[in-house]
């Protein structure tokens, strides 16, 4: 293998651009990250990654620090937001070592250990802040970026994982705004002390299902912290900013006639945030050249599949990948790696658009014989088995085809 060295600029100092990151300086390359704002920082407080993102996780060489930090899930469980009643139950393995399908963890983070984590394994000596991009070229053998505060850098590759508003996207396709999805969502945290530690089931994790509406509900930092994070049909979104300051009783007020132990934990909560879901249509266009986009800038999705963070987690392993076998030559690797990428998180783009309305059906009961029955197969209630069982490691370079649309279970 060639012992080139590549020097690769990051715009976004997410956990996308974090864990890029790491598994590109682990294999060698010099790497620099630059965040617009003045201190690295994540919006919200809870956040999935599913067993096969845990995977590409680990093959960065993060397993023994993530174990450190989250909270294992071993299933989670679905309830009617309206009886209480027990929908489905998803059972994870959470054991590494048992072999079985979902054999790698499935945690839950606070974002901040999360973000902290990447951080710290990436180097702060190599975390740029109050670099906010202002523009970039493109030369046959590197890429310039031009920043806000005057400073200017030339790197071999460019990476844009700086989200839904990539001005490295904007830099490359032009203008191509997020459309608002038609769904909003509330997010609160309370003290995990002020309630028994099995309100949250066996699981300490557990969701609640209703018309229009959902709630996934659970524990971080052991039992210390309670996570709520909700989603609602909207029919706009007004508020500037991406997290803006909630009025709890308006919370409340959109989750009205709901079971006793949803009633408790909506009443303790005093302070939230809400926010609005955009997003954009599949898209092709990830970069090109020098230049790839990773993270929610390539392909934003909405949160029904449990994907955003975890998708961009399989993005850094797989690039991490390619530019190792194509040091000598990084456009071909690059481009290697949207052809194995593109098709693989479109596919869960769809997903996710179908889970939303699949979990805000009107008539919920008659789903639940169809989610009941993909369980005794084998699957999980919202048809994730075929994310959660790839395999990072071996797959990486492997090229696959997926379904144009995604069928919903039949009523």
């Amino acid at each position: 293998m060639s012992d080139t060295t590549l020097s690769v600029g990051i715009v976004g100092g997410g956990l996308a651009g974090l864990a890029t990151a790491v598994g590109l300086t682990r294999a060698g390359h010099n790497v620099e990250i630059f965040e617009q704002a003045p201190a690295l920082g994540e919006v919200g407080a809870g956040i999935n990654i599913s067993t096969q993102a845990t995977k590409a996780l680990i093959g960065l060489g993060l397993g023994d620090e993530l174990a450190k930090i989250g909270n294992v899930v071993t299933g989670q469980t679905m309830k009617s937001m309206y009886s209480g009643e027990q929908i489905t139950e998803t059972r994870f393995s959470g054991d590494p070592s048992s072999g079985g399908r979902f054999s790698a963890p499935y945690y839950v983070f606070h974002r901040a250990d999360l973000l902290g984590l990447l951080a710290d394994a990436a180097g702060s000596n190599r975390i740029n802040l109050g670099h906010r991009l202002a523009s970039l070229s493109e030369h046959d053998d590197h890429v310039t970026l031009n920043f806000e505060n005057g400073s200017q850098r030339k790197f071999d590759i460019v990476i844009g994982a700086d989200g839904i508003r990539s001005r490295v996207r904007q830099e490359l396709y032009g203008v191509d705004e997020a459309t608002f999805t038609g769904q909003m969502v509330w997010r609160a945290l309370l003290n995990g002390n002020d309630f028994p530690k099995e309100i949250l089931g066996p699981h300490g994790f557990t969701g609640w299902v209703g018309r229009g509406r959902h709630m996934m509900v659970y524990h971080l930092r052991g039992s210390d912290l309670i996570n709520i994070v909700t989603q609602n049909d909207s029919d706009s979104w007004v508020e500037e900013g991406w997290s803006v300051p909630g009025d709890a009783e308006d919370m409340r007020a959109t989750f009205p006639d709901v079971e006793p132990v949803l009633q408790q934990l909506l009443a303790r909560v005093t302070s939230c945030t809400k926010y609005g879901l955009f997003g954009r249509n599949p898209s092709k266009d990830w970069g090109r050249g020098r230049i790839q986009i990773i993270g929610d800038a390539a392909h934003p999705m909405l949160p029904n599949a449990g994907q955003g963070a975890a998708q961009a987690f399989e993005d850094a392993y797989v690039l991490t990948k390619w530019l190792d076998v194509g040091r000598d030559n990084p456009q071909s690797a690059l481009s290697s790696f949207r052809e194995v990428r593109i098709p693989r998180a479109q596919a869960i783009q769809r997903q996710s658009l179908l889970n939303s309305k699949v979990l805000h059906a009107g008539d919920w009961e008659k789903r639940q014989a169809a989610f009941k029955e993909r369980e005794k197969k084998g699957d999980t209630n919202l048809g994730l088995g075929w994310i959660l069982d790839y395999e990072p490691e071996e797959e990486w370079s492997q090229v696959r085809t997926y379904p144009l649309s995604v069928e919903e279970p039949a009523a």
